[in-house]
């Protein structure tokens, strides 16, 4: 990752309202003051003890209350921030708390390439946070949510910059890939009519790779393209050969629908993530492994398999007797079935838990089993990866489990 980039964003910042528009850019204020900087520099870095034993200290100064010790032995620790002369630090097991810096031996992390990539999805000011914090190192790529793609080729962020750099250091500091996840609402028509506008939106997705420090983008198309998708997909394909004249990547994430021309996709892309959709006709799980099937079936017909990245919920959905559904996490989802007494029981055919309760309520979500089976498609299919979206929702231990086994 170019962090000197996301240092540009974070210190000057020229927060450009040229993404935002086209308009001139406007500066404003300097956002992170110069130790916090280095303390950015730093963040997500991995850790291992100079020392026989290292006091934990609540406060970044000899004199502050002991919270506890740690050993030589222990597994290497993860710093959360730097101050006159102390790292704040996360241990695999004990206080997180503070050392004095000469006590520890920064680590050298080597990209995580040449493997499945396993992606994680989420929006910056969210749990995923912790969830980095403690599972990073099973990933290898991040795609924090953040900037939508208008119909007349405007991009617009919708994030606090200093929650995305800080998002943003922590995956470079630990080698993983980084890609800017660009949300499509609806169809783009008026950009794909106008040479002027697809010029314009390709120079503003190419800057915004370069000003963020990212590898590359995702667009997530979250609507169904229509008639327009032939357009689409070539505007998507112009936008992969400007990001690889620069070394980056280009993502696009589908949905698996009838009629989409998944080759003309896999042309505008290195890789397609495939997600299938929850079914209308009432009550049923995110990602049903049947469907999930059915859909690698079809569309490695026309694309390479290697292309695909198997995207995957890891939350769950609470439906109601109407046929509405809320989206839960896992740790909501087994708090509700202990507050109403539910048995959670085990669907087969789906390969997802679910439980009953109150006035003809059910929930359908996600754990370490059902996704277990989920993520062997990545090597049955000998797909490109897995993606799993809501980071921060998930059951704590997949990261013990599928996840650790896929990318070793």
């Amino acid at each position: 990752m170019n962090r000197g980039a996301v240092v540009a964003i974070l210190s000057m910042l020229f927060y450009f309202s040229s993404l935002l528009g086209g308009q001139a850019p406007q500066p404003v204020e300097p956002l992170v003051p110069a130790g916090q900087q280095q303390a950015l520099e730093v963040l997500g870095r991995r850790a291992e003890l100079a020392l026989e034993a290292l006091t934990v200290r609540a406060a970044p100064f000899a004199e502050a209350q002991a919270l506890g010790v740690i050993k030589q032995d222990t597994e290497p620790v993860v710093i959360l921030d730097r101050q006159d002369g102390w790292y704040r630090i996360r241990p695999s097991s004990g206080p997180v708390g503070w050392v004095p810096e000469y006590g520890l031996r920064l680590l050298k992390e080597a990209p995580k390439e040449g493997g499945p990539m396993l992606l994680g999805l989420y929006e910056p000011e969210s749990p995923a946070y912790e969830t980095l914090l403690q599972h990073s190192s099973h990933l290898t790529a991040l795609a924090p949510l953040g900037w939508s793609l208008g119909s007349g080729g405007q991009i617009t962020a919708n994030f606090d910059p200093v929650d995305m750099g800080r998002s943003l250091y922590f995956a470079g500091n630990q080698e993983l890939l980084t890609f800017g996840h660009i949300q499509v609402p609806a169809s783009p028509t008026q950009l794909l009519a106008s040479p002027q506008l697809k010029e314009q939106a390709l120079r503003g997705l190419v800057q915004l790779t370069e000003e963020w420090g990212l590898k590359g983008l995702l667009v997530h198309l979250a609507y169904t393209p229509g008639p327009e998708q032939a357009d689409l997909f070539a505007f998507l394909t112009a936008l992969r050969g400007e990001l690889a004249a620069r070394g980056r990547r280009t993502l696009i994430s589908l949905p698996w629908q009838e009629g989409l021309d998944y080759g003309a996709a896999g042309r505008g892309a290195d890789f397609l993530l495939l997600h299938s959709s929850p079914g209308t006709q009432g009550p049923g799980p995110l990602a049903a492994l049947p469907e999930l099937e059915a859909m690698l079936e079809a569309v490695t017909q026309t694309v390479d398999p290697g292309k695909i990245i198997l995207s995957l919920p890891t939350s769950g959905l609470d439906w109601t007797r109407t046929g509405t559904a809320q989206e839960i996490s896992h740790g909501e989802a087994l708090e509700l079935a202990a507050r109403h007494g539910a048995k959670i029981r085990w669907d087969a055919s789906s390969m997802t838990p679910y439980f009953h309760y109150g006035n003809g309520r059910e929930v359908w979500f996600e754990n370490r089993y059902s996704l277990k089976y989920k993520l062997e498609l990545v090597t049955k299919y000998r797909l490109g990866g897995a993606a799993l979206s809501g980071l921060g929702q998930e059951d704590p231990a997949i990261w013990q489990g599928a996840a650790a086994n896929l990318i070793g």
